[in-house]
């Protein structure tokens, strides 16, 4: 016996999908990357712990789009991350490339934590950055509040950027 007609338990099953894939898409894993030796490339230091460091730089991934749902969990986990992380990073490098585009609240959540790791002497920098992501950015005013001179198409550009700045004045 049937507990419900097809129609009601296609629609049952539709809801349930799109239920599990909102929390799913929430609760995004995120890799922390190092740079390949001999290569420039960078990777998941979980799998590939003869990745070398680059001191006071902290490159983290998220392994989903960026959106609305989970916002708040990225920002969290960023934020424990340097609390964690020793020495202190002085910087985080976030790298965009799972993300196509950004929603507003997400471009929201960017100037927040870029308020709050200010207050930390932590600065955040954007890496693998698509143009609809850029157009956002700057149409939100969170380019101009980030640093356009931040927001770098690859990882490498964003590196050696932050030697420049940061490992020359040591």
């Amino acid at each position: 016996m049937l507990v419900f007609d097809i129609l009601p338990g296609l629609l049952l099953a539709v809801v349930l999908s799109l239920v599990l894939l909102i929390y799913r898409a929430s609760r995004p894993q995120g890799s922390i990357l190092d740079k390949v030796p001999g290569k420039h490339a960078y990777s998941d230091i979980a799998r590939h712990p003869e990745n070398e460091t680059v001191p006071g730089l902290f490159i983290f991934r998220l392994n989903a789009p960026m959106f609305f749902a989970n916002n708040a969990p990225l920002r969290e986990r960023l934020k424990e991350m340097i609390c964690t992380t020793d020495p202190r990073p002085r910087a985080i490098l976030l790298d965009m490339e799972a993300s196509s585009g950004l929603d507003i609240s997400s471009a929201d959540m960017l100037a927040e934590l870029v308020a709050e790791l200010k207050a930390q002497g932590v600065e955040l920098l954007l890496a693998t950055v698509r143009e609809p992501i850029r157009t956002m950015l700057w149409r939100s005013g969170v380019a101009q509040t980030i640093g356009e001179e931040h927001i770098y198409p690859v990882i490498e550009e964003g590196v050696e950027d932050f030697r420049a700045r940061f490992l020359a004045r040591d």
